[in-house]
């Protein structure tokens, strides 16, 4: 089992996330992404992967509580529960404190009618997103497996737009309309003109992440 398809939430690829601490050891960032799948596919994906315990997790989610929590649909013809899968890699090459290679970074593509487009550095792929996550089998010399986060395919996505704050300048919060004390011709003419704002799709906050 080299690929796991199903609809895509937290896809942090072209930024890595902080990944989080055992123990009080601190570990490099991490790029990371998850699949929701039904129970059938988590089953044969936990037989196959029962050695691979660094790189993956896998967890349970009630379908009632799905769209709360993750802010998209559930797939359609989910059941009771659903199952989020998660495949990690490190940004940094073992123990060596090396940062990995530019060739090894993961990716994520989209598919264009038949045609697949990189588009890591151009798009934010949103939760709800559909598509398939590559897996890169790692056999150490004892026979364990770790499975590592490879590549993201996109097939229908959502893309995320960040919203364009607009905040005005430095000390501008201060200027209340019952204030005495008159605010500046710059503060008074930002406030005025508002900015066109990105219109938002579809995001999650579970873990201080934007798409």
């Amino acid at each position: 089992m080299d690929k796991i398809s199903g609809t895509l939430v937290y896809v942090c690829i072209p930024k890595p996330v902080k990944a989080m601490e055992k123990a009080g050891v601190k570990k490099p960032d991490e790029w990371k992404a998850s699949v929701v799948v039904d129970e059938d596919t988590a089953d044969a994906f936990e037989e196959y992967g029962t050695q691979c315990k660094t790189m993956i997790s896998c967890k349970k989610v009630k379908t009632a509580e799905f769209e709360n929590k993750y802010k998209c649909k559930p797939p359609e013809g989910a059941g009771k529960n659903v199952w989020v899968i998660t495949f990690r890699k490190s940004t940094e090459l073992g123990k060596t404190g090396n940062p990995v290679p530019d060739q090894y970074k993961p990716k994520v593509f989209e598919k264009i009618g038949k045609n697949v487009v990189e588009i890591t550095s151009t798009k934010l792929v949103g939760n709800g997103s559909k598509g398939t996550i590559s897996i890169d089998p790692f056999t150490r010399t004892d026979g364990s497996v770790t499975l590592y986060l490879k590549n993201v395919l996109v097939t229908d996505l959502v893309e995320y737009v960040p919203v364009d704050r607009d905040t005005g300048p430095a000390g501008s919060e201060f200027n209340d309309d019952d204030d005495d004390t008159p605010a500046s011709p710059t503060a008074s003419t930002a406030a005025s003109t508002p900015k066109q704002r990105a219109k938002p799709s579809v995001t999650d906050t579970d873990d201080d992440i934007p798409f």
